[in-house]
């Protein structure tokens, strides 16, 4: 019995020491190990987190601070999510992610729903519902696609309807600084000629005339009631919120005068976020209400053609994932920086597979040499320095702006390094230690950006299910084993025969089995079989 850690410790060193090959000497291999878990440890300060500011169009340093508040424009939910906008929220849930996972920051994420707006008054019409259930069912439907596209969700979600009070209150103020104005229809406007301040993100664009507002770059904060429409009372009037107060209020009731991060896709810079910005600076009396702004680009489907639903060129999220994965639609967002604009289209979404399969062969490939016995060899000098070179590069690439695409070429780069050693007996030649670390990096790294693995090559064994594949598998393997050394042909073939019969039908229900000379291994894909694929679409 080994009874307390220090016997555990000197148990599993000596374990070490008698499994080296002879090609190293016991200390030797030893002093390499203690090398690298030295230099790992030295490497483990977290470098500065950068990211690039529209507002000042250069990149800038994230405050050194353990809690981040971060406020995300959400959907105007009157219609089906498109992957348009899939593609903006699943880069900013990227971002946390790597926020939260390498650089141990608490974020605290609010995102609005606006559920009362021009479109859903229009949706409803159409449709002959009320406004507020249209908008109950698109809102449902948002939070099940964002589950579906492994997507956290927000620590709040927040319904424009439910703050009414707070925005009525908002607007209150700045009819009292004399920063808003009522018009001729009832309306309450912000007056962008006696804010000095605005423009900060964009040049203006000239001012022409209006029948109804001051200035043509006034906004409306609420909006004079029509016929048919829902509204709220006010000391001005019926009516409902305009559309920048609503984030304004919103945000400034949970962060109050300071926001962390604020993002959203980049054609909300101008006129919304400059709004935004303009009516919070003068509700708070600051000169700078967000520290941050980010955005996403734009995804285009070819030929520059940005997808939107003014152009009737949309795709839902449900159509996508009826030919690709979450996994790959995700693995498509983190090939590019998160700023930049996304092609989405059947070559780009190739690569994207093609990308992933190489991170799942090479996972599963790792996992082949680690289940089945061999002898033990010393760690490898190179690949060790590889193993932390990878780690530094990862890390100091996700500090810079979350540059995923080369995070995810420095992985790449590793995998590379080791498939030179990889031999035709599904193993690599090198240590089992240098290829638990390698697959260690890979995976966990693939975790932190929220590329699923559950759904790549683990099975969840809540219910034991691994085990009886394992176990599967072995008889199996077994039973090729004794065909194949049977002396009798015939039997062979019967038996091979069966075993093939055996692989197919576990391929079937998405489990591949993979024959090397000696052994057989397997693994699970999230990858619909073609043949349920044709029953269920017929």
């Amino acid at each position: 019995m080994i009874n307390n850690l220090v016997e555990k410790k000197q148990f599993h060193l000596n374990m070490f020491k008698m499994n080296c090959s002879s090609g190293f000497t016991k200390m030797n291999s030893l002093n390499i190990f203690n090398k690298f878990i030295v230099k790992r440890a030295s490497s483990s300060n977290k470098p500065n987190v950068s990211v690039y500011n529209w507002k000042t169009k250069t990149k800038v340093f994230l405050k050194n601070s353990r809690m981040l508040t971060w406020y995300i424009c959400g959907p105007t939910v009157y219609d089906s999510m498109h992957i348009g906008h899939a593609c903006c929220y699943v880069k900013f849930d990227i971002v946390r992610r790597i926020l939260e996972n390498y650089f141990q920051r608490t974020v605290v994420q609010v995102m609005n729903i606006t559920d009362i707006d021009d479109k859903i008054i229009t949706k409803a019409k159409r449709l002959n519902k009320d406004p507020f259930q249209v908008a109950r069912e698109y809102e449902m439907e948002f939070v099940q696609d964002m589950h579906l596209l492994n997507i956290k969700q927000p620590d709040i979600l927040a319904r424009v309807t439910e703050f009414i009070p707070e925005i009525k209150h908002f607007i209150q103020n700045l009819i009292e600084k004399d920063l808003a104005y009522s018009s001729v229809d009832g309306s309450i406007y912000f007056d962008t000629t006696k804010y000095n301040k605005y423009g900060k993100f964009v040049k203006v664009p000239d001012i022409v005339s209006n029948s109804i507002k001051k200035s043509s770059l006034d906004f409306a904060l609420w909006k004079a009631a029509k016929p048919g429409e829902p509204f709220w009372d006010s000391c001005w009037g019926p009516g409902r919120p305009g559309w920048h107060i609503e984030c304004s209020a919103i945000a400034s009731y949970y962060f109050g005068s300071n926001v962390d991060l604020h993002s959203g896709g980049i054609d909300l810079l101008f006129p919304h976020h400059e709004n935004e910005e303009a009516q919070c600076c003068a509700y708070h009396d600051v000169d700078n209400w967000v520290e941050n702004w980010i955005y996403t680009g734009h995804l285009h489907l070819g030929d520059n053609v940005k997808m939107s639903k003014s152009l009737k060129n949309t795709v839902s999220v449900k159509e996508v994932l009826k030919t690709y994965t979450a996994n790959e639609f995700r693995v498509l967002c983190l090939l590019s920086n998160y700023k930049n604009d996304v092609e989405f289209n059947e070559q780009s979404m190739e690569m994207a597979r093609k990308t992933l399969n190489k991170f799942e062969s090479f996972l599963f490939n790792c996992s082949s040499h680690l289940k089945n016995k061999q002898n033990v060899q010393a760690p490898k000098t190179s690949l060790l320095h590889t193993l932390t070179e990878t780690e530094s590069e990862v890390l100091n690439n996700l500090a810079d702006n979350f540059d995923t695409s080369k995070a995810l070429q420095s992985l790449i780069c590793l995998m590379n390094a080791y498939n030179k050693y990889f031999t035709k007996d599904q193993r690599f030649d090198c240590s089992s230690l240098e290829v638990m670390l390698a697959s260690n990096i890979v995976s966990k790294t693939l975790d932190n950006l929220g590329v699923d693995l559950v759904k790549t090559n683990v099975l969840d064994n809540s219910c034991n299910i691994g085990l009886v594949i394992d176990l599967i598998v072995d008889f199996r393997t077994n039973l090729r084993q004794l065909a194949l050394n049977s002396g009798s042909s015939l039997n062979k073939q019967d038996v091979l025969k069966l075993c093939d019969l055996l692989r197919n039908d576990m391929s079937s229900v998405n489990i591949k089995i993979q024959d090397s000379n000696k052994y057989s291994v397997w693994t699970y894909s999230e990858a619909i079989p073609k043949e349920l694929q044709e029953l269920t679409e017929s």
